[in-house]
């Protein structure tokens, strides 16, 4: 591979020295979410910690001093030699003192640089910290917190056990996963090659490359096609903005984002030797100095150094279009479609049967930057799109709070979503979702400028895999598929062979109510119902969840905050006060401006005429009616008399009144225009004016 050095375009600046969270003082806390994780800590770079924090305090101490003396020099330097009588050998001898300290406090700094930079890299390779609630232990530990079968009819069980929500892996597979039928004739491979129009050839890609780079033929690439622009769809249906990226990425920007190797036996990146040519017939491994590019393993990385290096607006209320990374603002939703590539397919002792581990495959991925505030209810909102997409598909599934050992360096939080495969026996992993908190911010310098501060702020990042498209193969192959290929409708509209393509069978996926998760002491279905029917015409994969009025609103408005940027309670209060002003100053002032007009009076005097027109004893009910109403008026318009032009009792007043209630009407025939006008200024009215006080009052 050849690579044409160029000069760097105008405005780019390098990345800056990475940042982390994590002091000297902190070796504890590190020690313990290391070991947590299952990752090796090392105890002698702790150790050396607190020597090199003391040498940089008293290297510090001593720069000090150093710019003291040559700022002392410095000026009695030119004082001396502008005397008469000065003396040379004294001022030759601070020339020389001058120089002894330039050139001590040249090795004094580039001794603190040392000492800076070993203290860095001992703490960068340190772990996240951990969300609180992050099951501790191994993979058997981690908490399975909801079950969806979206599955056809014609593909479930006919009975299916209960459990309770939620509850570790290992006791899940006790009571459920046990219970579910398992057919190696399923096996993924076998029936994509008893398939007439496609098929999966291992053995061409062991050719061609090596083990575990297959090819996919026929229709089950035209179903990789269409799973990747059916997960984009989705995507962006959602607010996130596609991105092409690059598949070749720095070495740097890879580590930066934590994406690295559990332990040193089970390298996982594919370096990029720029170094050689195609001729050369040394096969020897590149050397690392060299190798400082590499193909990305997730298009995570590439999207993560798109916003690296920048400060960021905060909370508006118009979404992001897409346009100049620069001009966006929190939070920022991003999607791409990369190629993954994985060296370490196999490793950890696991399943490389087929498509199910291999070291290359399409990716759809979902980068979001935030603030620290909405990250967690971020992390949520990126579980709800990945279960909107699987959904669609029709896929027995189970979502999964991952243990602290299945954590990887950069994850705070991390949920797994694992569909049944009936071929393999076992659920696989087909999504995942991790919140990042500043772990990547801190070392690619993406910030945000804090709206009541107005310090920049280190962003928060979360990621989450919207398709892995050879594990969705595996999954959707092994659930529907025989001799022919069986596909959910929801994949139709992508197809690149056309709706009427009679090689494929299309399925409607189940439609499954809802079912509230299980509470404490209560047994409930494990099928917490997260499935949609799909009608041919419509590629809408919402979740229907058959829950009260109120908890759909409290959902829809934790949605809206979420989308906005502020939090659900100052945005409720925001709209009713909205909703109230857009009512109480409307009615004022439209009832000022028809009394300026002379509506009222001309209300008054077609009712006169009216009345005129009618029975004398009809109008005597009818006139004592009115002076009833008149007087009325006359109590109601006392308190607004400056606006009157009669004494109080006239015809005045009454048509003041008049105004008054005609103003009334027309603005509750406005309700709608209200209730828009409050939906749409309640984001900034909360984040200007009611979150401040909020926060405040919640410190108190």
């Amino acid at each position: 591979m050849y690579a044409s050095k160029s000069a760097p375009p105008t405005g780019f600046r390098p990345l800056p020295e990475p940042s982390v969270s994590w002091r000297a003082e902190d070796v504890e806390e590190a020690r313990r979410v290391t070991l947590l994780r299952d990752m090796s800590f090392r105890e002698d770079e702790a150790a050396a910690l607190p020597s090199l924090q003391a040498s940089l305090k008293q290297m510090r101490y001593d720069r000090i001093k150093i710019e003291e003396e040559q700022r002392h020099v410095g000026a009695m330097i030119p004082s001396l030699a502008k005397k008469v009588n000065t003396n040379a050998e004294r001022v030759s001898q601070l020339r020389e003192r001058a120089r002894e300290l330039r050139t001590a406090l040249r090795y004094l700094e580039k001794q603190m640089d040392e000492a800076h930079a070993r203290s860095l890299q001992i703490r960068s390779a340190w772990p996240n910290r951990m969300h609180p609630d992050v099951p501790i232990g191994p993979e058997s530990e981690s908490r399975v917190v909801a079950v969806c079968d979206a599955r056809s009819p014609a593909c479930r069980s006919t009975s299916l056990p209960t459990t309770l929500l939620p509850c570790t892996t290992h006791a899940f597979d006790a009571s459920f996963t046990s219970k579910l039928q398992v057919d190696p004739r399923r096996d993924h491979l076998g029936l994509a090659q008893s398939m007439s129009h496609g098929g999966v050839d291992m053995a061409a890609g062991i050719t061609t490359t090596g083990p575990s780079w297959p090819y996919l033929l026929g229709t089950i690439s035209m179903l990789e096609h269409a799973l990747c622009q059916y997960a984009l769809h989705v995507a962006t249906r959602h607010g996130f903005i596609p991105v092409s990226v690059p598949d070749v990425i720095k070495t740097d920007v890879a580590e930066r984002c934590g994406f690295r190797p559990r332990d040193e036996v089970a390298a996982q990146t594919y370096f990029v030797d720029t170094k050689r040519s195609i001729t050369t017939h040394d096969t020897s491994a590149c050397d690392d100095a060299m190798a400082t590019l590499c193909l990305a393993g997730t298009a995570e990385i590439p999207l993560a150094a798109l916003v690296a290096k920048q400060t960021f607006s905060h909370r508006h209320t118009q979404p992001n279009l897409g346009g100049d990374v620069a001009s966006m603002h929190l939070p920022i939703r991003l999607t791409a479609l990369g190629h993954a590539f994985r060296a370490e397919a196999g490793a950890r002792g696991a399943d490389t049967r087929g498509l199910y581990r291999i070291h290359q495959f399409s990716k759809v991925e979902m980068f979001v930057v935030s603030d620290a505030e909405q990250s967690d209810a971020m992390l949520e909102s990126l579980r709800h799109v990945q279960e909107d997409i699987v959904n669609g598909l029709g896929l027995l599934y189970r979502v999964v709070d991952m243990s602290s050992e299945e954590l990887g360096a950069s994850a705070y939080r991390k949920y797994d979503i694992e569909a049944w495969m009936p071929g393999r026996g076992a659920w696989g992993e087909i999504c995942s979702a991790s919140n990042c908190t500043e772990y990547q911010a801190r070392r690619l310098a993406i910030k945000y400028r804090d709206a009541e501060t107005g310090r920049n702020t280190y962003a928060h990042t979360l990621n989450a895999t919207a398709a892995a498209i050879p594990r969705l193969l595996v999954a959707l192959i092994e659930t529907y598929s025989s001799s022919n290929l069986v596909l959910p409708v929801a994949l139709r509209p992508f197809w690149i062979g056309g709706p009427s393509d009679t090689r494929v069978e299309w399925i409607e996926p189940a439609s499954v109510a809802a079912s509230a998760p299980a509470s404490s002491g209560e047994r409930a279905s494990p099928l917490q119902q997260c499935g949609t029917s799909h009608p041919r015409a419509s590629f809408h994969t919402s979740a229907r969840r058959n829950v009260s009025a109120f908890t759909r609103a409290k959902e829809q408005l934790h949605s809206l905050a979420v989308r906005t940027g502020a939090d659900p309670a100052p945005l409720l209060i925001s709209f009713v006060i909205l909703h109230e002003i857009t009512a109480i100053v409307p009615i004022f002032v439209l009832a000022a401006l028809l009394a300026v007009l002379g509506a009222g009076d001309a209300m008054l005097e077609w009712v006169n005429t009216l009345l005129n027109a009618m029975m004398p004893s009809e109008n005597a009910r009818l006139y004592e009616w009115i002076a009833r109403g008149r007087r009325m008026a006359t109590r109601v318009c006392r308190r607004f008399d400056t606006l009157l032009r009669g004494k109080e009792g006239t015809p005045m007043a009454a048509a003041w009144f008049t105004s008054l209630t005609a103003s009334y009407v027309l603005v509750k025939l406005l309700l709608p225009v209200r209730i828009a006008l409050s939906l749409a200024l309640s984001p900034v009215t909360a984040r200007t004016l009611i979150m401040p006080w909020w926060r405040r009052f919640r410190r108190t």
